[in-house]
Parts: structure tokens; C-alpha cells; sequence
């Protein structure tokens, strides 16, 4: 496209016209809002901290129960492991234990 010798000579006003009305929108428009995103992101950046550790400990306190109940689990197996055992010697003391004592009817 050909411009004429009028249009020629007014391109370079029209460009720093339209260069210098971009740099006043971004100075006045885009850098203020910038600075109200930085904070925002910021705040979501510290809720979001303050989320994983709320769950973190929730996790923690979940495994502690976890582990509690099995120490709980495996004391009641000890406990009845032992009674068997003095179930066993003491009846080998009376003479030997009577392998179908303590079995239901029908299993072998």
C-alpha cells in the first residue's frame, strides 16, 4: 500500500500518539492493579500455607490414632499369646494337654 506525501508525514505523530497513550494506560491503569494482584497472591499464598499445615497436622493426629490402636492390637495378641502359653505349661504339668480340648465339635 502506497501512502500519499500527507499521510507520510503525519505516521510519525500518529505512532508516538498511539505509543505515549499505551504508556499512560499501563503507568495509570495496569501497574496499580499489579500491585493489588501482588497482594492478593500473596494472601492466597499464606491461606494456602496455612491449609496444608491445618491438614498436615490433621494427618499427623490421624497416624498417632493409627498407631495407638495397633500397639493396642498387638498388646491384646501378646496378652493372649502368653495365657496360651500358660495354658500349655500348665497343662503339661498336669501329665500333657489334651489336643481336643478347646476345639468345637467337628473340626479336626
Amino acid at each position: 500500500m502506497v501512502l500519499g506525501p500527507r499521510a507520510r508525514l503525519l505516521l510519525p505523530y500518529l505512532n508516538l500518539t498511539i505509543a505515549t497513550s499505551a504508556l499512560i494506560f499501563q503507568t495509570t491503569v495496569l501497574y496499580p492493579g499489579h500491585h493489588e494482584l501482588d497482594a492478593a497472591f500473596h494472601w492466597l499464598k499464606e491461606e494456602q500455607k496455612s491449609m496444608l499445615k491445618d491438614y498436615h497436622e490433621l494427618k499427623v493426629r490421624r497416624l498417632e490414632e493409627l498407631e495407638s490402636k495397633v500397639v493396642g492390637v498387638d498388646r491384646r495378641a501378646v496378652a493372649q499369646v502368653r495365657l496360651l502359653c500358660s495354658w500349655v505349661s500348665s497343662a503339661e504339668g498336669r501329665g500333657g494337654a489334651d489336643p481336643n480340648r478347646g476345639r468345637w465339635r467337628g473340626v479336626q
